[in-house]
Formats: structure tokens, sequence, C-alpha cells
């Protein structure tokens, strides 16, 4: 049997949301002509990724909803989470938590999203900076009463 999951990212605006589902999905979600020439989501996105089955485990599809970053697109990035119940939060470790990062976390608490799978980007930036990003973010999703999904840090 088949399961099937919709996950979508959040994030501030050039954390490498886009980029972490290409790398993963083998898809640019940005479909958008003007999205890809100036490297900045504006509207929703979607990849999905196929994950086969081994063993006792059912083959996994799931299909990720990239939103945009920048506030100003804010009302795209509300009509791709609303519905969800786990999000992928991209957060960069050269720049840590930002605005759109805090904005995006609230908005996942006000739409009951309780589990985000976290995803530390541009480690290769700021190699000494992962470890108190990732504290921060783990005390911003505790402070909104979100989980990390169990087993990922």
């Amino acid at each position: 049997m088949t399961r099937y999951f919709t996950v979508a990212t959040a994030g501030h605006v050039d954390h490498g949301k886009t980029s972490l589902l290409k790398a993963l999905t083998g898809i640019n979600p940005d479909r958008l002509k003007e999205e890809r020439e100036r490297e900045m989501t504006t509207d929703l996105g979607f990849a999905p990724l196929i994950l086969p089955a081994q063993g006792e485990v059912d083959e996994i599809i799931i299909g990720f909803i990239d939103v945009p970053g920048h506030g100003k697109f804010l009302k795209n990035m509300l009509a791709g989470v609303g519905g969800i119940t786990m999000a992928l939060l991209v957060v960069a470790a050269d720049e840590g938590v930002m605005p759109q990062t805090l904005q995006h976390v609230k908005i996942l608490s006000l739409l009951c999203v309780k589990q985000v799978i976290v995803a530390i980007n541009k480690i290769d930036l700021a190699p000494d900076m992962a470890g108190s990003v990732t504290e921060h973010v783990r005390q911003l999703l505790e402070r909104y009463g979100i989980a990390l999904v169990d087993g990922v840090s």
C-alpha cells in the first residue's frame, strides 16, 4: 500500500527552500519564468518525492508544496500551508532565524501544525554556526508548541 504525505515548506526568503526541494526531488518547483529569472519564489510550486518500498515499508510519496518566503507574498504562503499537518522549516546557518522564519512559525502554530522537519541549510557558509542556529530553532519551535519530527534534528 502506498502512503501519501503533503509537506509545505516554511522559512525566510533566500534560505534555500526551493533549492533544497530541487536537490531532494530533481524538480525545480519554481514554475513561473519570472521566478526562475529572479531566483525568488512568488507563487506556490509543487514537487513530488517518491520513496520506493523497502522490505516491510510501503512506498511513500511526499508531495512538497514550496511557498514564498518573502513577506510581500504572505497570502501565497498561507494558501500553501492551509490544511497541512507537517512542514519543512528551512533555516540558513549563515543568517539563522530571520523575520519571515518567525512569521512562518507563528502561522504554522496558528494553523495547528504540531510537527516540523527542520533543515539547517547553507552550513558550508557558516559551519561554526550550525549548532547555535539549531538550538535557536528548537527554542523557537518549543515556544510555539511545535515539535520536531521524531528522529530528525
